[in-house]
C-alpha cells in the first residue's frame, strides 16, 4: 500500500519546524528535504562530485567537504548558475525522499518542504499542510535570528513564494492550514488536533 505523503510548508520563520517537532513528538514520521539537500553534497557523493565538475574546485573546503558560503555566491552571482545546481541537485533529492519513505514503510509520511510552492512540487504529494502567519509576526520573529536586519529580513521574505501563493495550494491539493499568530501551545494542541484527523483519514 502507497503511504499517504503529506507536504508541510509555509514562509520563513512562520513555524515550519515547530509544527514538525510536534509532529516527531507524537511519533509521526517527518523527513525534512532540507536535511536531504545536505546529505546528496556529503564527501564522496555523485552530487559534489558534479557540482565541483562544474564550478571547479573552489567550492570545496580543505577537508574536501562542501564550502556552501562559496556556492552561495555562485547562485548570486549568475542566475544561470541557480538553474544548473537545480538541475544536478533536485533529482538526486526526490529521489532520496522517495527511498527514504519507502524505507519507513508507514502509512502516512509528513516531508517538510520549504520551497514546495516555489518548486512546482505539489503534484508529488497527496495532501498538504501549510503553517501560516502575518507578514509583521514573521518579521518580527526572522529579526530575532542572528545576523539577520530589517533590509535582509524583508529580502528573504519577498524571495520567496507569497502567502496568497501559499494558500492557492489547496486549488491542487487537499490543504489544511495551521495558522500561528498567538501563543505556542496554542500551535501545538492545532497541531495534535490536525494529526488525529489525519491519521483517520
Amino acid at each position: 500500500m502507497n503511504p499517504i505523503k503529506i507536504a508541510l510548508t509555509g514562509g520563513i520563520a512562520c513555524g515550519k519546524s515547530s509544527v514538525s517537532q510536534v509532529f516527531k513528538k507524537i511519533d509521526l514520521p517527518v523527513i525534512d528535504l532540507d536535511v536531504i539537500a545536505r546529505e546528496v553534497v556529503e564527501p564522496n557523493t555523485q552530487g559534489l562530485s558534479e557540482l565541483v565538475a562544474h564550478f571547479g574546485n573552489d567550492i570545496l573546503n580543505k577537508d574536501r567537504s562542501l564550502n556552501r558560503e562559496v556556492l552561495r555566491q555562485q547562485l548570486f552571482e549568475n542566475k544561470d548558475n541557480q538553474q544548473m545546481i537545480e538541475e544536478i541537485l533536485h533529482p538526486k533529492i526526490l529521489e532520496k525522499m522517495q527511498m527514504d519513505i519507502k524505507k519507513l514503510g508507514k502509512p502516512l509520511v509528513i516531508v517538510e518542504v520549504p520551497l514546495l510552492v516555489e518548486q512546482n512540487l505539489s503534484h508529488l504529494f497527496d495532501r498538504a499542510i501549510v503553517v501560516d502567519c502575518d507578514e509583521q509576526n514573521q518579521l518580527k520573529r526572522l529579526l530575532k535570528r542572528k545576523n539577520i536586519d530589517e533590509k535582509l529580513a524583508k529580502s528573504m521574505i519577498s524571495a520567496q513564494a507569497s502567502r496568497e501563493q501559499r494558500l492557492d495550494l489547496a486549488e491542487k491539493l487537499p490543504t489544511d492550514m495551521i495558522e500561528n499568530n498567538s501563543q505556542i501551545f496554542e500551535m501545538e494542541q492545532k497541531t495534535r488536533d490536525l494529526a488525529e484527523k489525519l491519521l483517520n483519514l
